[in-house]
């Protein structure tokens, strides 16, 4: 469960310490999985979209929603490293 402790019977016994230290470890979680996920996406909607625009039984509105999913994915993913670039330097000084 990608928010543990929050949301459990637990949750209630933690102390303000313990409860930043989860919340700061699902941050860094949640962040990690998004790395992972959008560039698998954007490739997916891309290659959907290209082939649902090629095919016999071309959508063209359906390509063109893909393609700015597949776009939308991709500045998500782009911005969310710029973040993290910046985050990182800001925690070496």
């Amino acid at each position: 469960m990608a928010n543990w402790p929050f949301g459990t019977p637990w949750a209630k016994d933690l102390t303000d310490k313990e409860r930043r230290i989860a919340a700061e470890h699902n941050r860094r979680h949640h962040r990690s999985v998004a790395r992972i996920i959008l560039p698998v996406l954007a490739f997916g909607f891309a290659v959907t979209s290209i082939d649902s625009f090629a095919g016999p039984k071309s959508n063209r509105s359906a390509s063109i929603a893909l393609g700015v999913c597949s776009i939308v994915c991709a500045g998500v993913f782009v911005a969310l490293i710029k973040g993290d670039r910046g985050r990182r330097s800001l925690k070496r000084r």
